[in-house]
């Protein structure tokens, strides 16, 4: 558990303070626990139908798991806002990155479906006339942020390691030579126009 609390923090540590999950978004999604809990069965209908609606994200699954694909994100959406969003989750979404190496779930995919969690919560808050229905919305959006770059350092950090122990290959080399391929490819992609 603690290399997996190391990328979570790491990846926690590289985030400008103001654009992570904060205490006070905790709150105000404590405050608004039941409401949130309601929405349930209809975020993860939403969310599934929009995954099986796109062929490249319903790729990603096996026939017939989707039952049990949802029982996930209903685990996942309890926890989140039932809490505490400390260390431990955060720890849990960096795990989540290497189910993805795993699943082949690719990190666009990923991202397109936190925004999506986040945009359901503010139009859910807003049809539901919420008084403080933009600080809700606001927390979501630095929740969602803060997972998703937590799953995505996981699944980079997690791909590195994998690397590593197939191929001998340290991290800090593979960044390297990544870092020299990606300018040779900058560089050819400039002379193009």
């Amino acid at each position: 558990m603690s290399k997996i609390l190391e990328i979570a923090g790491e990846a926690l540590e590289q985030m400008p303070p103001e654009t992570r999950f904060r205490p006070e978004d905790e709150e105000v999604i404590a405050r608004h626990r039941e409401t949130l809990l309601s929405w349930t069965p209809e975020l993860v209908q939403a969310f599934y139908d929009t995954l099986f609606a796109h062929p490249p994200t319903k790729a990603v699954f096996r026939e017939g798991e989707r039952p049990d694909r949802e029982k996930t994100l209903e685990g996942w959406w309890q926890r989140t806002v039932e809490g505490p969003l400390d260390e431990t989750y955060f720890a849990w979404m960096a795990k989540v990155g290497l189910v993805h190496v795993v699943r082949q779930v690719e990190n666009p995919m990923m991202l397109a479906m936190t925004s999506f969690v986040a945009r359901f919560v503010e139009r859910k808050a807003h049809e539901a006339k919420l008084s403080d229905a933009d600080p809700l919305s606001e927390a979501f959006y630095r929740l969602s942020m803060t997972v998703g770059a937590v799953i995505t350092h996981g699944y980079d950090r997690h791909q590195a390691m994998a690397l590593y122990n197939v191929a001998g290959m340290e991290p800090a080399l593979l960044e390297r030579l990544t870092a020299e391929e990606a300018r040779a490819l900058l560089e050819a992609l400039r002379k193009e126009g």
